[in-house]
């Protein structure tokens, strides 16, 4: 979906240009008092954060009537590029800025944006209120700044398509479908069930099982040794080569447009997706489809995140207390947060927000589940993870690696041992650096 290559090569200008950036960026002097508060403000994003922002527009000019918040929206990819290179030209950056969770490794430790930490923002009262896996990875590693502050994240579900199980003769009940699939065998049993040759497949790509899997990129133990050696990679790329010997998935790539197609055709029945995702059955893959898609707990690997992002303030805004009183507003009250998650399903990573009894009223997208409280109680299991600058490019050579192997028919453990020897290889220059920075040495 993303382009690594490319951030990549940005960083290497970005590294440049931080060396100049002086401490004293953007306004000297910010106060906070709404009074003082006015003028305009952009906000950079990608969809759907724009719908996300226009729900709670109303909502924060009851509180600052003299702020107008204007949208510069993109695609993801093109937008971290964008935001990188106006770090590195000090111009040109919105005075809000998301940065998506597979990025923020890459940032967190840099500088150029305001320390949220420092006064007047003081965002560290609040951190109690924000999931810890979510709000350390804002911060950076020797936990003397804050990058941004949480927005979301993304409680891993298997969304499937009812009538698919149904016509299939599986079962379409949330507890049923994950009790069958639970397991190599019981998910190779509902591959087999689904698929007919060239025209139903159970799912996309055998690879989508791996990328769920680390879809919330935590390949990194504390002490920077892999933690994708381990007896579960090899169940799982084993289930992968299986379901593509077979030939049970559609082997198209996740988010283009045939995959997307296949989706609204009801011709692919399971996405394995953090809750985010149904914004995008009922926005733009599948509108028409209400009741038609349920959502179960994610088999063979509960408890997961996928994505989530995070606000940040660029230190060349010359708006910033305007840009805090936003954030702050739209991040850390309850109004807001739960406003945005109706609006798109970005799941809050307030923790207050979940105890509205919105929570508990069924979507009728999703057939009258209570999805809002099946994602809080996995948000509540999901366990603090590492993220770090290897993230990116340790995604992709094991994504790419994997699909080398399941196509050539070559064993699990080998392709697991060459993924892992050439991860090492290719990321030795940036976990030596780390590592001195974590005092590992």
């Amino acid at each position: 979906m993303y382009k690594p290559n490319r951030i990549l090569a940005v960083l290497l200008v970005v590294v440049i240009g931080f060396a100049l950036i002086l401490a004293g960026c953007g306004s000297d002097e910010v106060s906070l008092d709404p009074a003082d508060i006015s003028g305009t403000i952009t906000f950079g994003g990608w969809p759907a954060g724009d719908d996300a922002v226009n729900s709670i527009i109303a909502g924060f000019n009851e509180l600052y009537p003299n702020v107008t918040v204007e949208l510069e929206m993109t695609s993801t990819a093109d937008h971290h590029d964008r935001l990188l290179a106006s770090l590195a030209a000090r111009a040109g950056a919105p005075d809000v800025v998301m940065i998506e969770a597979e990025y923020i490794g890459a940032f967190r430790d840099r500088p150029g944006f305001v320390n949220l930490l420092d006064e007047p923002f003081n965002a560290g009262r609040f951190a109690d209120d924000f999931v810890d896996f979510k709000w350390e990875h804002g911060v950076s590693i020797d936990g003397s700044q804050m990058v941004g502050l949480t927005w979301d994240i993304g409680p891993l579900t298997m969304f499937y398509n009812r009538r698919m199980f149904e016509a299939a003769g599986l079962p379409s009940d949330p507890d049923s479908v994950f009790e069958l699939m639970n397991s190599p065998e019981g998910f190779l049993e509902a591959a087999r069930a689904m698929h007919i040759p060239d025209e139903r497949w159970l799912i996309g790509n055998a690879i989508d099982l791996i990328s769920a899997r680390w879809s919330n990129r935590d390949f990194y133990n504390e002490d920077l040794s892999l933690r994708i050696d381990e007896p579960e990679s090899v169940e799982l790329i084993e289930l992968a080569g299986q379901i593509r010997s077979e030939g049970l998935d559609a082997n198209v790539e996740m988010w283009g447009g045939e995959w997307t197609s296949l989706l609204g055709d009801n011709r692919l029945a399971i996405v394995s997706a953090g809750s985010w995702f149904g914004g995008f059955l009922k926005s733009w893959i599948a509108p028409d489809s209400e009741g038609d898609w349920g959502v179960a707990r994610q088999p063979l690997f509960d408890s997961v995140n996928w994505g989530g992002s995070f606000l940040a303030i660029p230190a060349m805004s010359n708006n910033q207390a305007a840009a805090w009183a936003f954030i702050e507003y739209m991040l850390t009250t309850v109004e807001a947060q739960n406003a945005m998650f109706a609006a798109v399903d970005y799941f809050p990573s307030l923790i207050p927000a979940w105890d509205d009894p919105f929570y508990d009223e069924p979507d009728p997208y999703f057939g009258g589940q209570r999805t809002r409280r099946l994602w809080a109680d996995i948000a509540e299991r999901i366990e603090p993870s590492l993220v770090t600058p290897m993230d990116i490019e340790t995604q992709g050579i094991f994504a790419s690696r994997v699909n080398v192997g399941i196509d050539a028919g070559e064993s699990a453990e080998i392709i697991l041992a060459d993924t892992i020897s050439e991860i090492l290889r290719a990321t030795a220059p940036e976990r030596e650096a780390l590592s001195a920075r974590l005092g590992l040495d």
